[in-house]
């Protein structure tokens, strides 16, 4: 089931959402994707990560680079190396939603970021009730991808504007600024952060992550000059302070949004 058009128009009336240019690119490298996800599944109660089973393993290792694996298949016919999906049909149902849009990060468009995020929780309640955990843990990868792209602090300007703030020497030196800040971040956990329900029902708890996503989105577009000149300078122990808040409050929303629909998903809940 996808967002109907009267989910959108509700999500219209009581959503004010920033603007968030996300666009295409590729954001976070593969490593931060796992330590995100990772740092998120370890948060949760135990009984919850029971019932992915073997799931949690692919969950952080590979489901949640699905749409990047997707997007190198269908616009540059790359298929990795590595373990995973040799061709696009074979995660396209997660990656794509029904009417054919496909689910990657924020892509500044209200409309399609709303009807992603409610599509997602959508797949993720419906087999974690119906006892389908690896088709749940996939969503749930692509849905943790989407997160963490979000709050990738490159994306939060369009590639002209990050462009423009980037240093002339940085230019001249050839240094990608976009690449630069989101390549890696340290390795972290969310300590004893426990996880809350993002709302009672899943529209008001779909909002909740979706205005949470562009409220550090815009924070990161605030500071986004200070990592431009740290990435110039190549200073990476600045680089590393911002690229790790940004990490972790990708993998506290990530660990909200899943404890939300593990709850919801239990027995005399739905």
């Amino acid at each position: 089931m996808t967002a109907q058009p009267a989910i959108l128009g509700f999500l219209r009336a009581v959503w004010l959402l920033p603007l968030l240019v996300g666009g295409t690119c590729r954001a976070w490298d593969t490593t931060p994707h796992q330590r995100i996800t990772k740092a998120a599944l370890d948060s949760l109660p135990k009984h919850f990560l029971n019932r992915l089973g073997p799931e949690s393993k692919p969950l952080i290792e590979l489901y949640c680079i699905f749409p990047d694996r997707y997007q190198e298949m269908a616009e540059f016919g790359f298929v990795r190396k590595s373990a995973g999906p040799r061709d696009i049909s074979e995660i396209a149902a997660y990656c794509v939603r029904p009417d054919g849009e496909a689910i990657h990060g924020a892509s500044g468009d209200w409309e399609t970021d709303a009807g992603s995020v409610v599509y997602l929780f959508e797949r993720i309640l419906t087999n974690l009730a119906e006892k389908r955990p690896g088709e749940a843990a996939r969503f749930a990868g692509v849905l943790s991808h989407f997160i963490a792209d979000t709050l990738s602090p490159p994306h939060a300007v369009s590639a002209d504007r990050l462009l423009a703030m980037t240093p002339l020497s940085a230019q001249t030196e050839g240094i990608r600024i976009h690449s630069a800040i989101e390549r890696s971040i340290p390795e972290f956990t969310l300590a004893d952060r426990a996880p809350r329900m993002a709302g009672e029902h899943l529209l008001p708890a779909a909002k909740s992550i979706f205005d949470q996503c562009y409220a550090a989105a815009e924070r990161n577009r605030a500071d986004l000059p200070t990592m431009v000149n740290a990435a110039s300078t190549h200073d990476e122990k600045t680089l590393d302070v911002y690229r790790l808040r940004a990490g972790k409050r990708a993998a506290e929303i990530l660990a909200d949004a899943l404890f939300t629909l593990f709850t919801m998903s239990q027995p005399g809940r739905r």
